[in-house]
């Protein structure tokens, strides 16, 4: 069985995943899924470090940096199948 993917298909999903995960990091760590997280609050020294407002605030910028990332390839791979049409 063979599987043909568009030549544009990866990439397509690569910029969807980095918008996505983006949003996710964006928005996670002002949640209580940050805050109830059992991983993160399993030793005193990484639950302090998790609920400090600048790592909270550098994994929001993580994800901003997704976004464009995956903003950035959605609109390169819109411009070049307008230009093979």
């Amino acid at each position: 069985m063979t599987c043909y993917l568009h030549p544009v298909s990866l990439p397509l999903f690569f910029a969807l995943y980095c918008v996505e995960a983006g949003v996710f990091f964006v928005i996670a760590p002002w949640t209580r899924v940050w805050t109830v997280n059992p991983f993160l609050h399993h030793t005193l020294a990484i639950a302090a470090w998790a609920d400090n407002p600048f790592i909270r605030g550098f994994v929001s910028g993580c994800g901003v940096v997704h976004i464009l990332i995956g903003i950035k390839d959605i609109i390169r791979i819109t411009r070049e199948r307008r230009a093979e049409s």
